[in-house]
């Protein structure tokens, strides 16, 4: 492991936060289970405008020496979710680079609700390996019970970028919503969830690990569309260096519960709620 050398952790992870307080400390213990498996672990964390004390849980973490917490009230000014977290995660990716550090592996993950049950550090370790394998960019996690991110999934015969375009269009009337889930998003979503492992140009799923020197070479903005910022930066990656990444069966997350599926009166119900967390959010 890198110890001797203070400029190259073994692995640093970028995440951005926002209301996150629940599932904060699951994330702080994530990280505190990596250092004491025996990695040099950093933690970069852009949080902003969150109304659930996140702010203060991550300045507290800072002042333990657990992380670093990245003010990103900027985001508040872009408008549309794909464009902010976008400009996000480029934001903490210069910051990375500002540091001068040169770590071996970044690693990107959400810390809301698929942080609640984190992969353990056995298979981050075996994760770690498999990266070492010539011809990959970035290893990205699986879930349970079904695979679920799939904007920014894309291989040769299948890709969502415009799947976002597509929800808007069927987001008229509760059951031709619903139709579209259960017949297109569901048997997609299902279609993804394999035991085996599965290369592609582009994945994330709530977390992806990178090569060091791969991830330095991409970038999250695009000003022609806004899509998914993952598919954007992977697409670069796989551009850059020729290579394909890896989704890991054995490393597992919880499928979020925003996004599993649901018989009608079920997923009715979750998006009624999902729409008052919105609105009182902001």
């Amino acid at each position: 492991m890198s110890v001797l050398d203070d400029t190259r952790p073994d692995i640093v992870v970028l995440a951005l936060a926002r209301n996150c307080a629940a599932t904060l400390p699951a994330f702080l213990h994530f990280l505190a289970s990596l250092r004491a498996a025996g990695l040099d672990c950093r933690a970069l964390v852009g949080e902003n405008d969150s109304r659930d004390g996140t702010g203060a849980l991550l300045g507290a973490a800072q002042a333990r020496g657990e992380l670093r917490h990245v003010p990103t009230g900027f985001m508040t000014q872009t408008r549309g979710r794909l464009a902010r977290m976008a400009a996000g995660r480029e934001h903490l990716k210069r910051v990375l680079d500002a540091q001068g550090l040169a770590p071996a592996c970044v690693c990107v993950a959400d810390i809301d609700n698929v942080m609640a049950r984190p992969p353990e550090p056995a298979a981050i370790l075996a994760a770690l390996e498999k990266l070492e394998r010539p011809g990959l960019f970035a290893v990205s996690a699986a879930s349970y019970p079904h695979y679920y991110d799939l904007l920014a999934y894309e291989d040769e015969a299948v890709s969502y970028e415009y799947l976002l375009d597509d929800i808007a269009r069927h987001r008229r009337g509760a059951l031709n919503y619903y139709r579209f889930f259960s017949g297109t998003i569901y048997p997609a979503q299902s279609a993804l969830t394999r035991a085996r492992e599965t290369t592609c140009r582009s994945a994330f799923n709530g977390l992806t690990l990178y090569r060091g020197e791969d991830y330095r070479l991409g970038s999250y903005l695009d000003e022609t569309y806004a899509r998914c910022e993952h598919l954007t930066f992977n697409r670069r990656l796989a551009a850059a260096t020729g290579r394909r990444m890896l989704v890991d069966p054995d490393l597992v997350l919880r499928t979020p519960g925003d996004h599993a599926q649901r018989g009608f009166f079920s997923f009715y119900a979750s998006r009624v709620r999902k729409l008052a967390v919105t609105r009182l959010r902001g």
